[in-house]
């Protein structure tokens, strides 16, 4: 096999793989996002600000 007929079955061999990758790649485009975390996560419904104490300057004071 001369140096030109190998170039050619690699070149035929490469063009194959990628074009085997490119569409592997289309098809699992749509596939990868939905693999990961939701989109809406649910949780406990939020009530409003923690109570807190009234904090004054009196309060503050140490004798």
């Amino acid at each position: 096999m001369t140096r030109k007929d190998s170039m050619a079955t690699y070149w035929r061999i490469g063009l194959t793989v990628a074009a085997f990758a490119l569409i592997a790649g289309i098809i699992a485009a749509p596939i990868f996002p939905k693999l990961g975390s939701p989109d809406v996560v649910a949780s406990t419904p939020h009530q409003g600000p923690a109570p807190r104490l009234p904090v004054s300057p009196a309060s503050l004071q140490t004798d």
